[in-house]
């Protein structure tokens, strides 16, 4: 009967870990405390004035960019991956995170599934972030990222902040990722 009822909980736990989008925007700290969101911001990026243009530096290594990103306040180096659907860290930084008092039990949402890069089915747990900071610049609320059970899996900031802007494109010259907020 307790098998029964533990199933129930857990099918609960994957509709609130899988709920559908909701339209979260980030916003562009301009220095003074204010917080700037930009609701007429065309999704054409070619048509973006410089002044539209929030520029976050990376580095490279072995062809992967790297951004500088604050969870909950804490820094990190993340790989920026438009090919990875959501955000993910690994249970070694969740750990962490949890221990430091960056993550509490009520960000804790529940068990996903999600399919890897090699095509198989995988079971982690789900977070809530309460705060994702592109280099101190742009910020995200309430970002729901998978943790990895692999201790060594990569920071992957993933989709589920990328789609909160209206734009980015890459700028290689420049070593910058330049966004337009929605």
């Amino acid at each position: 009967m307790k098998f029964k009822y533990f199933i129930i909980f857990l099918t609960g736990i994957m509709f609130v870990a899988c709920d559908a989008k909701k339209e979260r925007p980030a916003f562009y700290d301009n220095g003074d405390g204010a917080e700037v969101y930009n609701n007429e911001v065309s999704a054409d990026y070619g048509q973006m004035t410089e002044a539209d243009v929030i520029s976050i530096p990376f580095s490279e290594r072995n062809g992967v960019k790297y951004v500088n990103v604050s969870v909950n306040g804490f820094g990190f180096e993340m790989i920026f991956d438009t090919g990875c659907s959501g955000t993910l860290i690994s249970v070694a930084e969740a750990n962490y995170l949890y221990k430091k008092g960056y993550l509490t039990k009520d960000d804790i949402l529940g068990i996903g599934q999600s399919q890897i890069a090699d095509g198989s089915i995988v079971e982690n747990m789900v977070i809530n972030l309460k705060e994702v900071v592109l280099d101190g610049k742009i910020r995200c609320s309430n970002v729901t990222a998978t943790v990895s059970a692999n201790n060594n899996a990569p920071l992957l900031l993933g989709n589920e902040v990328l789609d909160r802007v209206a734009a980015y494109a890459v700028d290689n010259m420049n070593q910058t990722i330049n966004f337009k907020l929605k």
